[in-house]
């Protein structure tokens, strides 16, 4: 996974042009795939290590919720000047269905020996 291209992709998102906060991004970046990967490795019987490009979206998406949420943590809502904000209660809830398909897919397969 190319976490350089998700860290343009999440600025290009925010509409941030200089690098300032780039280690902030990136940070949230490696949290992000840490957190995607112990869910869909709490859902298979087999660990993953690293996230297929396939769910690069989920990544990114859940980098931005992320970075949105900065200043918010452990808040289920939010108001800042006239405008109110409210979030899901999982960074994750979304994609869960995406994360399950994920982790059935590593899922270790049997195998029949017949004698």
């Amino acid at each position: 996974m190319d976490k350089g291209g998700i860290l343009s992709e999440v600025k290009l998102f925010k509409g941030i042009t200089d690098n300032l906060q780039d280690n902030l991004i990136s940070l949230i970046i490696s949290d992000s795939i840490d957190r995607i990967l112990a869910e869909v490795n709490s859902m298979s019987d087999k660990q993953i290590l690293e996230l297929p490009d396939s769910v690069t979206f989920v990544v990114r998406d859940v980098s931005i919720k992320r970075y949105n949420r900065l200043n918010s943590e452990g808040a289920t809502a939010d108001s800042e000047e006239g405008r109110s904000f409210t979030w899901e209660n999982s960074y994750l809830d979304e994609y869960r269905n995406v994360l399950s398909t994920l982790a059935q897919s590593y899922r270790a397969k049997g195998i029949a020996r017949f004698m």
